[in-house]
């Protein structure tokens, strides 16, 4: 990376390996005639098909733009973590009366007599499954607080689109994400609860070069924060992984304002670098590790560093300059 590399430590790129999605979601390719593998959800569905919780059609397609209904949702949800109590299904009832049983034995937010589900209705069965029972907005905040959810226009409750239909690309990518974060069905509590961000959220304040991030609760305890020694061409703040000792999860760069607009084309050529703000003769770089930070063969510390890393997307568009 040539004079970049000191300047980076470990020399950062985009790493592929650490894409959540479960080893047996890379045992072939899809062949869908509507799926390519350059399309965005194409990892989730993969995963999805390879762990039989949803399927294509005989005409070869997935339609991963079709609208799921409520039950749809549900029989996908609840294959994803395989419950042993699932009611046996009778012969005189529909195909989704299993799962319907199962989730009301939950007590989750079921709407019998809506024709219609929304990505809003899907963001509470969600939360549901979590073990929570919030309203609709505050459940929507609670998965972008989690990393559940991204939004569709923007990672705010107005631009997550709750009224817009759920796809099923979307249902697989949602379910994937919470199957990263519980390994059981959780029950919903009778009453319904007010969330509060600071159940789920840490701030970091970094006062030398002022700027905030808003971290998982997960994180606690978790993460430690190193600086580099500053240089011409400027300063890392590095996250680690306790777990890992040396495991980098992300790194910001505040570089000098005329290094970087001098030498930036060069720099992003080099690693996969996202600008997150300015300010003064500050510019603010966010990116993250080329290199494995964990050894592979450590199972505990190498999950643990995953589901941190799962998180980061989150944590980089909650970055805030200080005024």
């Amino acid at each position: 990376m040539k004079k970049y590399q000191k300047f980076l430590s470990a020399g950062f790129l985009s790493l592929s390996i650490l894409n959540l999605n479960v080893a047996s979601s890379y045992a072939g390719e899809l062949t869908f005639k509507d799926v390519k593998a350059d399309y965005w959800g194409y990892p989730n569905i993969k995963w999805a098909m390879d762990n039989n919780i949803v399927h294509g059609y005989p005409d070869g397609s997935f339609k991963p733009n079709q609208h799921v209904s409520q039950s749809e949702f549900l029989a996908m949800l609840i294959r994803a973590f395989r419950p042993t109590n699932l009611p046996t299904p009778l012969a005189s009832e529909r195909w989704d009366a299993p799962y319907l049983k199962h989730a009301q034995a939950l007590s989750w937010n079921i709407d019998t007599h809506s024709t219609t589900f929304s990505r809003g209705k899907a963001a509470q069965l969600l939360s549901n499954a979590s073990g929570k029972k919030y309203t609709m907005n505050d459940s929507i905040q609670y998965l972008l607080d989690l990393g559940l959810a991204e939004g569709k226009v923007a990672r705010t409750i107005d631009g997550f689109h709750k009224n817009d239909p759920l796809t099923r690309t979307e249902a697989v990518t949602f379910i994937e994400r919470l199957r990263q974060r519980i390994n059981t069905l959780q029950p919903s509590p009778a009453k319904e609860q007010k969330y509060s961000r600071a159940d789920n959220l840490i701030v970091y304040k970094n006062t030398s070069f002022h700027f905030s991030l808003l971290l998982p609760k997960s994180w606690d305890g978790k993460y430690t924060v190193t600086d580099t020694i500053p240089t011409t061409a400027g300063h890392n703040i590095n996250f680690l992984n306790k777990a890992t000792k040396h495991g980098i999860l992300f790194t910001i760069s505040v570089w000098n304002k005329d290094y970087w607009n001098k030498n930036k084309n060069q720099i992003s050529g080099q690693i996969q670098a996202t600008k997150l703000g300015e300010k003064g003769s500050n510019v603010y770089v966010f990116h993250t590790p080329t290199d494995v930070q964990y050894d592979p063969s450590d199972e505990q510390p190498m999950k643990d560093y995953q589901m941190m890393f799962h998180d980061i997307t989150m944590i980089k568009n909650s970055f805030t300059l200080q005024k």
